[in-house]
């Protein structure tokens, strides 16, 4: 087993809302390889603390259990037993899945916030909070809605947008409007409220984030840096709400804490509740800690919940290891949990084993920047690495040994040193991917040794040896084919824990799956086994178009080019050569771009390619992607790709009488 000199590991996944069903990019934005490194830390014999829970404060919460005629506690206990059933079916290995509303919780953020305010980062301050008139009380947060800002989606909520992830302030939406009753009757009123003054911290903050950030995902490092050049701004903590912790400080009995600043402290509420000896991790310098998350909560994990753990000089651990997920669009567009769009998860255990969806949705696992989930690709993927090369491998070793030797496994020859070496380089290559978290090297890894094996197993032909008489070879390979079953079974079951457990059942000894750190031979001269039945199920293309038709959007694939007009310009926050635009396409009018053009300027007008549009000179659809930390929803597109010319650097201009908002039609 491989060794660290910080032998306790603290895992957290980022806690999801309750605030309706999960989907696919739930699951790969954070449970998943959150899950696998849990496993694969545990079986390198580390003592792992690995726990998340239900997010049940907030807004969200409040105005789904409204719309639903339920109490906000009864609204989250709903959805929070769905997340229990997902964790199940998933075969998630959390130590505890809890949940925020609870004694635990309170009696901590309580705890917190004293002594925040003993510190002198607590301020009282007024603040003009929307208001409305026909529901007489203040908005908070998810009860406003309007247009997005910056990507000019109508639906919008007041701190946050869905679609694009923005955060902003809620004086900044456009058109607002009350969730409660759809009345446009808003008012800016002041309403005391108390700030967390992160100002104050700046300082340590940063200090903190340089030696920590280099050791973090790509995403996560450019995320924390924007927010480190732009500067930490004093935050609202308590929200007018009668629903979530309540404020411990006398004139604030109506009020509740800000979700964001009770949420990441539900991980260590859940630590205690699932173990006795939680300050062991959370109160630990050696201790190394690895959060999980989808890049819309890096802000929260890496500015927040440090800020906060620094100011109270109470010697908490902070993350060492920041893993934040790019997003996983959907046949082309976006999964979405409130409007029901994708694959969710109470239904993916229907069309697939856990086990599938597990390798599958890792091996494509969003790291670098967000990818497409297709069910062409899924199939593939599925096919190719757990069907062809590792089920079929178990299945032909097995059934060629019970037809030539019976069911005990044949005598072993003379190791082999080529195959060991091989399969040495590859573990090594697997256990240096998992230890930095870089999933979908590790997968390359992983199906780099079943290649090992087949290949093995094509070379040597064992069925030919049998033919020619060469019982006692062909016995040495394939003892050696079964001490590959083993190790498949050992390295695979981070990933897909059910497969592997299957395959360690062939034998009939019982083997631990820990983690290797060479090729072992732990099978023994004639030991009994038995022939499994298929691992894994084909998914022919008939299947593939049966859940195309029934999940994918094809209206999402029909997104056309636009003219659009440039209206606003800025400099990027961390890359001299990028600008942000804020660009007007008839529809959308503050619609975010981030665009590298030399010839960007106010009053352009040009083609807009949104997201969804296929171009002719790209063979996937444009997507919202992070640029150096910065959300773009779109292209601004060249001549070049518009395949207008050779012009590849500049934006196309178009006439000033062009009709902005209007389809640009491809010759």
């Amino acid at each position: 087993m491989t060794t660290d000199n910080k032998q306790k590991y603290l895992i957290t996944s980022a806690l999801p809302y309750v605030n309706g069903e999960l989907h696919l990019g739930h699951l790969i934005g954070c449970w998943l390889p959150s899950d696998i490194y849990a496993r694969f830390c545990r079986a390198c014999g580390r003592d792992v603390l690995y726990v998340c829970g239900a997010d049940e404060h907030g807004t969200p919460v409040v105005v789904g259990a409204m719309k639903e005629n339920m109490s906000p506690f009864d609204y989250s206990s709903k959805y929070y037993e769905k997340h229990l059933r997902a964790v199940k079916d998933f075969n998630l290995s959390f130590d505890l899945y809890g949940r925020t509303h609870t004694e635990l919780q309170e009696k901590l953020i309580h705890e917190l916030f004293l002594r925040l305010d003993n510190e002198g980062l607590i301020e009282e301050r007024e603040t003009l909070q929307p208001f409305s008139v026909d529901d007489n009380m203040f908005l908070a947060d998810r009860q406003l809605l309007g247009t997005c800002p910056k990507c000019g989606y109508e639906n919008a909520r007041g701190d946050q947008c869905d679609k694009c992830s923005a955060s902003y302030e809620a004086t900044e939406l456009l058109n607002p409007r009350s969730a409660i009753s759809g009345s446009t009757n808003i008012e800016m009123r002041p309403t005391k409220n108390l700030f967390f003054l992160a100002s104050k911290i700046e300082g340590k903050w940063k200090q903190w984030l340089e030696t920590h950030a280099p050791k973090w995902s790509k995403t996560a490092i450019a995320i924390a840096q924007g927010w480190a050049k732009e500067g930490l701004q004093d935050t609202s903590i308590t929200r007018d709400l009668s629903w979530g912790i309540p404020v411990n400080k006398p004139g604030y009995e109506n009020k509740v804490f800000y979700v964001w600043f009770d949420a990441p402290w539900g991980y260590v509420s859940i630590s205690q509740a699932a173990n006795k000896d939680w300050e062991t991790w959370w109160k630990n310098p050696d201790c190394h800690y690895a959060q999980f998350m989808g890049k819309d909560n890096v802000k929260f994990h890496a500015v927040l919940f440090p800020e906060q753990q620094l100011a109270m000089n109470d010697n908490w651990k902070t993350v060492d290891q920041l893993k934040a997920m790019n997003f996983l669009n959907f046949e082309g567009g976006k999964f979405s949990k409130s409007e029901k769009r994708g694959v969710f998860l109470d239904e993916a255990v229907s069309i697939a084993p856990a086990d599938a969806w597990r390798y599958a949705l890792i091996a494509s696992a969003p790291e670098t920047d967000d990818t497409d989930f297709t069910f062409a690709r899924f199939a593939d993927i599925v096919n190719k690495d757990l069907n062809g090369m590792l089920g079929n491998f178990v299945s032909r070793v097995c059934k060629l040994t019970d037809k030539n030797f019976g069911l005990t496994v044949p005598n072993a020859g003379e190791l082999d040193a080529s195959l060991t070496a091989q399969v040495n380089e590859k573990i090594a290559e697997l256990t240096a991917a998992l230890d930095a978290c870089e999933f979908r090297a590790a997968v390359v890894a992983l199906r780099s040794l079943y290649a090992i094996g087949n290949e093995y197993m094509t070379v040597k032909e064992p069925w030919t040896l049998v033919k020619n008489g060469n019982a006692e070879q062909a016995g040495a390979v394939l003892n050696e084919c079964f001490q590959l079953i083993d190790l498949y079974a050992r390295v695979s079951a981070p990933f897909i824990p059910d497969a592997a457990e299957k395959i360690q059942r062939v034998f009939n000894n019982t083997h631990d799956l820990s983690w290797p750190k060479e090729f072992e031979r732990r099978i023994q001269n004639g030991e009994a086994f038995t022939v499994p039945e298929n691992l894994f199920s084909r998914i022919d293309d008939a299947r593939v178009a049966e859940l195309t038709e029934k999940y994918a959007k094809k209206e999402d694939n029909n997104v056309k080019p636009v003219v659009a007009k440039i209206i606003a310009v800025k400099n990027h926050p961390s890359r001299d050569d990028l600008h942000l635009l804020t660009v007007d396409d008839g529809t959308n009018h503050n619609l975010q771009i981030v665009c590298g053009a030399p010839n960007v300027r106010v009053g352009l007008i040009g083609v807009l390619a949104p997201v969804g549009c296929v171009l002719p000179t790209m063979k996937k659809p444009i997507s919202q992607r992070t640029v150096a930390g910065t959300e773009s929803f779109g292209m601004m597109c060249s001549a070049a790709e518009l395949g207008q010319g050779n012009n590849a650097d500049e934006i196309i201009e178009l006439d000033s009488d062009a009709k902005i908002g209007s389809i640009w039609e491809i010759k």
